[in-house]
Order: structure tokens, then C-alpha cells, then sequence
């Protein structure tokens, strides 16, 4: 199945999303979003019209939850679209509306919803405006421990003082997902 997942990247959410990484929703979405999904992210602002477009897509992995109203889904084989699809069509209807019978009843997307269901054909429409997919590299920790060793070797034994600025961000990145992890068991 084909859905939409609203992730706001230009204005603050209310949501423990990290997007391309994992994506957090309410119980009453639950029916709505199932392991092995193919998703497109959709960012919408109802003030600012340019805000209103999809950005990449990807499927979904495992689904959890510790308290049963929120869930949380990993995303997997993520991409980011070389640009960005605006939700409109050229000729002024929305992209939403392509196929639209064999998801919904009514032409209009139920843009207050989260997370919706998305035509073949609307799909197909926004890989195809999307000028291609850039990969989103969403590495286990033990694999950034491991190129993180091979930084710290190269900055200490072979002098690269270029290795410096990444062993800075692959340590953040790693405490990140350190922080993620130990999060979710907590809950």
C-alpha cells in the first residue's frame, strides 16, 4: 500500500519524529500504516503555499509502541528527492486527486490527516517530478563505532587533521541514535 506521511520540517511539530529515521504517531493512525508500506513524506503548511510539497520516500520497517497510544515507525530505504513536488497539479487540481477513487470516496485529500493513503498513479506522478532519489544512509551504531574508530586512527596515526570535523559529527550522530535507543527502552 501507497501513503502519505506528513512530516513538518519548516515548522516546529509536536512529535518525536527524526525524519528519514523513524516517524511517531498517534493510536488513531494505527489501522492506517503497516510494516512493508511504501511512503512519500509530505510537508504542508496551510499559511505559506510554498511550503505545501513531497520530499522523499521510502518504506515502512518495524512498528512499536510501549504505551499504546503512540507508535513509533521505523523507516527504511529512505530517500530524498533531488526537489521537492508541489502538491499541485499544473493544470490547478492537486496530485492527491490523481487515482484518488481507489484509495477514498471524495476527490479532496483529508489534508488534516496525518497519515493518508496515496493512488498508484499519484505516486508514480511525484517519483516522476522528483528529478530522482538521493539515498538517506541510516547506519547502525556499530557501523558508525566502526567508522568512527577508523576516523580516530586516521586523525591519531596518519596526522589527517581533516578527520577531526567528522569524527565530530559521526559522534554526534552516534550519541543521537544512543540517546534513541535507550529512549525506546525506557518507555
Amino acid at each position: 500500500m501507497f501513503i502519505i506521511l506528513s512530516q513538518k520540517i519548516d515548522t516546529e511539530s509536536s512529535y518525536s519524529d527524526e525524519v528519514f529515521s523513524t516517524y511517531h504517531y498517534p493510536s488513531r493512525y494505527k489501522n492506517q500504516i503497516h510494516e512493508g508500506d511504501t511512503f512519500v513524506y509530505y510537508q504542508g503548511n496551510r499559511y505559506v503555499k510554498d511550503q505545501r510539497y513531497y520530499f522523499g520516500t521510502g518504506t515502512i520497517g518495524r512498528i512499536s509502541s510501549a504505551d499504546e497510544e503512540n507508535y513509533y515507525a521505523e523507516l527504511c530505504n529512505v530517500s530524498r528527492f533531488e526537489r521537492t513536488v508541489p502538491i499541485y497539479l499544473p493544470a490547478g487540481k492537486y496530485v492527491e486527486q490523481l487515482g484518488f477513487e481507489t484509495v477514498r470516496k471524495s476527490p479532496t485529500p483529508p489534508w488534516q490527516s496525518s497519515i493518508r493513503p496515496l493512488s498508484v498513479d499519484a505516486y508514480q506522478y511525484i517519483l516522476a517530478n522528483a528529478g530522482g532519489l538521493i539515498p538517506i544512509q541510516t547506519a547502525s551504531v556499530e557501523i558508525m563505532k566502526d567508522d568512527l574508530k577508523q576516523l580516530i586512527r586516521s586523525f591519531y596515526l596518519e596526522n589527517n587533521n581533516d578527520a577531526i570535523l567528522k569524527i565530530k559529527d559521526l559522534s554526534a550522530q552516534i550519541a543521537d541514535a544512543i540517546f534513541k535507543s535507550g529512549k525506546d527502552s525506557n518507555d
